[in-house]
């Protein structure tokens, strides 16, 4: 079967993303936004399934289904599910406040409610016919993508984030699964109430984007001191306590996070803001991961004392939060746990691609081994004839094919003090890079990382950059380190090591660390042993190849116009060294 995957059919939903599904076997995964360039596009993704069609060779007519994780929410009666009360209470200060804003809020939500998506006409255009779509649940699909990727043979499966909605579509905050070999069987939701928008709406108090600066909040948590204010921030927020969620009265007002202006008009919006006002923006920070992570951590180990196990696997946005992620780790009562390589929406395609797959032939084809190995190269790649077609048209350049061996090359420019553009083999799938498209340096020279900050990546000094490690010599840095192959976990720097790698440590003292084991790209994996060899170091300063604001390169063209207009020292493009003309280099 091929079976076509679609995070979502509405054209308003996150970064949407496409999987394809081929005989049992992932074969490719991609955002729209890498095509497009437009940061988290949530359009229909007409561009990425053409991608994934033309990659694979797949004419539309052999698509034996298209599956999507999104069903037609009921927005509204999911609201006001726990208590009529609910959302009037929450809009009535929105309204006095905000009433235009809140205007423009709610007919989008109408519209979506009353039209089918699948009636767009978009996928007729591509060949395909819009009685071929079935919904999936949307966190039965997360969780089954962590499952099927995990290889483990039992586990409880957790898909948490800010809401999405079940089959039916009722919308909750999350929902938790046993997972076994072929069978999973739902367990519990996690309410509505219970909405990790709360962390998104930390975000925006603190004047960061909706989707795009939940990181930003962590990174700017470590060097704040969360007893300054938790006590304060603790009275907004819902909260995990003796086995259950104790619901905040105006737990709606962070439903409404995406939509700046009317979340910024509610009670809760006021009272951060004010709280703002009262403390440094670290301190209230580092009190929202502090709430946040005991929410989390208090689940988790809730579900493994009830039902007896000891092995998670984990999805949804929530899990995209390092520190969270480290914590959880760390739990007497649990003895493992694998995190989606992609945490937020753009995996769940793939878990429903998997679930259909599962109904028609029994169980996937993956069940062999993890979905994912260590390498999520998914998307497209470029082979040094298309390449070089590209940089002979490319104007106020430098390039030279590489005599010898690529890695070795790049290894060299990097023990020299270069900074580098790595773009090699097939795009990586999810919001990291993981040896494909790279930004790399040497993490012994803090200097280096902050002209990656200033220069190239454009982003606040707060935001760490973090390590690729050989997976072999990880231990010898990070305290407690378990292999980590999509950079999701923290880990402290063991003390005397700091100063050997100065640029990957953050303020607290931890790093937010990608293994790089035998089994990830060969490619990137050379890299990292040669320049071992050359400098003692078994690590490089590794962050995705785009400035702040943009999505990670797509095509060779967006890494050449990269290096053009920031301060790259050099581009290894395939077998290819390319860098500024003398007269063009940047200082």
């Amino acid at each position: 079967m091929n079976i076509l995957g679609l995070s979502d059919m509405t054209g308003n939903h996150s970064q949407s993303t496409v999987a394809l599904l081929q005989q049992g076997r992932l074969t490719f995964a991609l955002a729209q936004e890498r095509i497009s360039r437009v940061k988290n596009d949530p359009r229909f993704p007409v561009d990425a399934i053409r991608a994934a069609l033309d990659y694979s060779g797949v004419d539309p007519g052999r698509i034996d289904a298209v599956v999507c994780p999104y069903p037609p929410p009921r927005y509204y009666r999911s609201l006001m599910a726990r208590n009529p009360l609910d959302l009037p209470r929450s809009l009535s200060a929105i309204l006095l406040r905000r009433p235009f804003a809140l205007a423009r809020t709610l007919l989008p939500n109408l519209r979506k409610a009353l039209l089918d998506p699948r009636h767009s006409g978009a996928l007729a255009e591509l060949g395909m016919g819009a009685q071929s779509v079935v919904y999936y649940d949307h966190h039965r699909a997360h969780v089954a993508a962590a499952f099927y990727g995990s290889g483990f043979d039992r586990a409880i499966g957790i898909s948490y984030g800010g809401f999405a909605p079940h089959d039916t579509g009722r919308n909750v905050a999350g929902a938790v699964y046993l997972c076994r070999r072929g069978r999973m069987d739902f367990l519990e939701d996690i309410p509505l109430h219970a909405s990790g928008c709360f962390y998104s709406g930390i975000a925006v108090a603190l004047g960061f984007d909706y989707m795009a600066g939940e990181g930003k909040v962590m990174g700017l948590a470590a060097a704040g001191e969360a007893g300054r204010c938790i006590e304060d921030l603790a009275r907004i927020c819902s909260r995990f306590r003796g086995g259950r969620w104790i619901p905040y009265r105006y737990w709606i007002d962070y439903i409404t996070t995406p939509q700046r202006d009317v979340f910024l008009g509610s009670r809760s919006g006021w009272k951060l803001c004010r709280l703002l006002k009262e403390h440094k923006p670290e301190d209230v920070a580092a009190a929202a991961q502090k709430i946040w992570g005991d929410n989390v951590v208090g689940l988790v180990s809730h579900l493994a004392a009830k039902h007896r196990i000891s092995s998670f696997v984990l999805s949804g946005g929530l899990f995209l939060n390092a520190q969270i992620n480290r914590r959880l780790e760390t739990l007497d009562n649990v003895k493992q746990i694998y995190i989606s390589p992609h945490p937020g929406d753009g995996s769940t395609p793939i878990g429903a691609a998997l679930e259909a797959e599962l109904l028609g032939s029994g169980w996937p084809h993956s069940s062999s081994g993890p979905l994912f190995r260590d390498d999520t190269g998914l998307g497209v790649d470029y082979h040094d004839r298309e390449i070089e077609k590209i940089l002979q048209s490319c104007r106020g350049i430098d390039y030279r094919r590489i005599k010898g061996d690529t890695a070795e090359y790049a290894a060299q420019q990097l023990a020299k003090g270069r900074i580098i553009g790595w773009f090699q083999g097939r795009e990586e799938f999810g919001p990291r890079a993981l040896g494909h498209r790279c930004i790399l340096c040497d993490p012994a020279d803090a200097e280096l990382a902050r002209r990656v900050t200033r220069t190239i990546k454009n982003r606040d000094e707060f935001i760490p950059l973090s390590p690729s490690c050989l997976s072999e010599k990880a231990d010898d840095y990070f305290l407690g380190f378990q292999p980590t192959p999509f950079m999701n976990k923290i880990y402290t720097v063991r003390p005397g090591r700091a100063g050997g790698i100065a640029g990957a440590v953050h303020v607290d003292g931890s790093a937010r660390v990608q293994s790089v084991d035998k089994s990830a790209y060969p490619a990137f994996r050379k890299l990292l042993e040669r320049f071992y060899i050359l400098t003692g170091t078994p690590m490089l300063l590794n962050t995705s190849l785009n400035v702040h604001r943009q999505p990670i390169v797509h095509r060779p063209v967006e890494a050449v116009e990269l290096l053009r207009e920031s301060g790259l020292d050099e581009l290894i493009l395939g077998s290819f060294r390319v860098r500024r003309k003398r007269s063009e280099s940047k200082g």
